[in-house]
C-alpha cells in the first residue's frame, strides 16, 4: 500500500505527536508498505521512511502553514496514494488522526487554564490567533466531509467531534500507542538503582515524575504546589523528590519551587532521549494536564508499570480507569491532588495500581496501533 503521511514537523524531540508519527511510519515500512511522510520541515526517520520537505514561504506562520497544506495538496494528488493520512486538517486527506485534539477544545483548554480576571483578554487573543483560525477552518472544512474518515485518538476527543461538529459515523476511536525499551528485570533494577542514587533518595523514598514539554498546559506550576503542600502535611516529613523533565531553562518553575519551600526536593531535568532511566526511577508519574487529547507519557508509564495522576482533561486518562492510576477533575483541586499522591505513597495501594498498569500494558502498544490504522485504511480503501 502506497501511503503519505502529512504532519507539519518530524523532529520528535519537539513533543508526542512527531514521535507518534516517526513510530507509525516505521511501523508501516516494517510492514511492507510504502511510506512518504510530507511535511513542512523534516529530519531523517527510521530506514525505508521516505521523507519529503515541503517548506512553507511567508513572513509569518499562519502564511506559512497555509502554503504549506497548498503544496502538500499538490504533492498529494500528483502521486496518487492509496492512503493520506493527516496529522493535521489537511483537504484532500482520506484519513484525518486527531493527534492534538479538536481545534475548539484547545481553544477551550487555553481559556479554562487563565484565571477569571485574565480570561476576557486571553479570549481576545484567541481571537487574534490566525493560525488557529486557520486551524479551526480547515478542521471544519475536514470533519465536514463525510468521506473522510476521523480517527480520534480517545473517547474524549470523539465526543469533542459530536459536541463541535455533530460528527457521529464516519469514526474510529483508536487509542494512541507507544514504545518501551525492551530490557529485561535487571537492567530496569539497575537504572533505578543508579538514577535514585544520584537524586539521593534511599529505595524506599517516594519519587514523583512529570514530564512534559509545554509546561504550562501540562500543569507543572499545579503540580509543584500540590507536591509541596502533600510533602509539608506528611507528619514525619521523609526525603522524597519531584522529578520534572522537559526542558532546558526552568528558572520560573525554579522559583516557584523556592517560594514553596521546596527548592531542594523538586529537580529539574532538561529533555533527555534515557527517559526510561527516569521511569524506571519512579514510584509515580504525575501529569496535570489543562488539555491532552491521549498522553503519551501516562500511556508509557502505564506500560512500564508506573502508576499515574492525571486529570479529566486528558484522554489517557481513560486507560487509568481499571485502577492503574487516579484522575482528579482540575489541575487547581490540590485537595484532590494531594490525596492522589497519598494514595501512592502508600506501598501496598501502589503495588496493586501497578499490576493493574501490567493488566492493560500489552493493550497500549505501538504495533497494536498500528495494526489498528490498518485495519482502518482497509475500510477506506475498500469503500473507493
Amino acid at each position: 500500500m502506497k501511503i503519505a503521511l502529512v504532519i507539519e514537523r518530524t523532529d520528535s524531540s519537539r513533543g508526542g505527536r512527531e514521535t507518534s508519527a516517526a513510530q507509525i511510519a516505521a511501523g508501516l515500512v516494517r510492514r511492507g508498505h510504502d511510506v512518504t511522510v510530507l511535511c513542512q520541515r523534516g529530519c531523517p526517520l527510521a530506514e525505508g521512511v521516505k521523507v519529503r520537505e515541503l517548506g512553507g514561504k511567508g513572513l509569518f506562520r499562519v502564511r506559512k502553514l497555509k502554503d504549506f497544506v497548498a503544496r502538500a495538496g499538490a504533492a498529494i494528488r500528483e502521486q496518487h496514494y492509496d492512503i493520506v493520512h493527516a496529522m493535521l486538517p489537511l483537504p484532500g486527506a482520506n484519513v484525518y488522526q486527531l493527534r492534538g485534539g479538536t481545534a475548539p477544545a484547545q481553544r477551550a483548554a487555553s481559556l479554562r487554564r487563565r484565571s477569571p480576571v485574565s480570561r476576557p483578554l486571553a479570549w481576545l487573543l484567541e481571537r487574534l490567533n490566525f493560525r488557529r483560525n486557520l486551524m479551526a477552518e480547515l478542521e471544519r472544512q475536514v470533519v465536514g466531509n463525510g468521506d473522510v474518515l476521523c480517527l480520534p485518538v480517545s473517547q474524549m476527543v470523539a465526543a469533542e467531534l459530536e459536541r463541535f461538529y455533530r460528527r457521529t459515523g464516519g469514526l474510529r476511536v483508536i487509542y494512541n500507542g507507544v514504545d518501551v525499551p525492551a530490557v529485561d528485570d535487571a537492567q530496569r533494577a539497575d537504572w533505578r538503582q543508579k538514577t535514585r542514587y544520584e537524586l539521593g533518595v534511599k529505595s524506599d523514598e517516594m519519587v514523583f515524575l512529570c514530564v512534559a514539554a509545554n509546561f504550562e498546559l501540562k500543569g507543572v506550576a499545579e503540580t509543584i504546589a500540590a507536591f509541596a503542600r502533600w510533602y509539608y502535611a506528611r507528619p514525619s516529613r521523609p526525603e522524597a523528590r519531584l522529578v520534572i523533565v522537559g526542558r532546558e531553562i526552568a528558572e520560573g518553575y525554579q522559583r516557584i519551587a523556592g517560594l514553596r519551600e521546596v527548592g531542594k526536593q523538586v529537580v529539574f531535568v532538561p529533555p533527555t532521549p534515557e527517559i526510561f532511566r527516569w521511569y524506571s526511577a519512579a514510584d509515580a508519574c504525575i501529569l496535570l494536564s489543562w488539555y491532552d487529547p491521549c498522553s503519551r507519557v501516562v500511556l508509557e508509564a502505564t506500560r512500564w508499570g508506573v502508576p499515574s495522576i492525571t486529570t479529566v482533561f486528558n484522554g489517557a486518562a481513560e486507560v487509568l480507569s481499571r485502577g492503574a492510576g487516579i484522575v482528579v477533575s482540575s489541575p487547581k483541586n490540590s485537595r484532590e491532588v494531594v490525596k492522589a499522591m497519598d494514595d501512592l505513597a502508600d506501598p501496598a495501594s501502589r503495588q496493586r495500581r501497578r499490576r493493574a498498569c501490567l493488566d492493560v500494558a500489552d493493550s497500549l502498544s505501538m504495533d497494536r496501533h498500528v495494526e489498528e490504522l490498518l485495519e482502518a485504511y482497509a475500510a477506506v480503501t475498500g469503500r473507493k
